[in-house]
């Protein structure tokens, strides 16, 4: 064969991440975030600090019990992937994330995604989810946390979060 291999050379993806998308919302200048609470510690600014993995910084509710994170963009987006990560090194549990979207300024939303994740600080400790979606005309996107199904009283955690385009 006298064909020519195609290839392509990709860098290395950072430990205990992967590969940034090719383009993703810029949150902190394209995005309003409404948050049910945050801490004093551990503010809502960590899920964008460009901090990821397993130990790295995150948000922790204030209070115990669901919490919602609204991102109401300036505006509407197409949004094709959503990119997040969750550490629990505390308690056994297991927590409930649900997307829900949003295409007349949160007006109306319907679910598009729900996961649950099972932690536990003597086994898995880390979720790190990347999701193929098609959201076209998103005005806002809502990500709700029920941090225990089994209602153990503990504060929604999220070290990370992006939004591919």
């Amino acid at each position: 064969m006298d064909g020519k291999l195609r290839k392509k050379i990709v860098p290395a993806a950072a430990p205990g991440g992967v590969l940034p998308p090719a383009r993703y919302i810029d949150i902190a200048a394209s995005a309003e975030v409404i948050a049910t609470s945050e801490s004093d510690n551990f503010p809502l600014d960590n899920i964008i600090d460009g901090s990821t993995g397993p130990g790295s910084t995150q948000w922790v509710a204030a209070t115990t019990g669901p919490q919602t994170l609204i991102f109401k963009f300036d505006k509407p987006q197409h949004i094709t992937g959503i990119f997040y990560e969750i550490e629990e090194t505390e308690f056994a549990r297991t927590q409930e994330i649900c997307f829900e979207t949003s295409s007349d300024s949160g007006l109306h939303f319907r679910e598009v995604l729900r996961h649950e994740y099972n932690f536990s600080p003597s086994g898995s400790t880390f979720q790190k989810e990347n999701l193929k979606l098609d959201l076209p005309d998103t005005t806002d996107l809502k990500m709700t946390i029920k941090p225990d199904k089994g209602n153990v009283p503990c504060r929604a955690k999220l070290n990370d979060i992006a939004f591919v385009v």
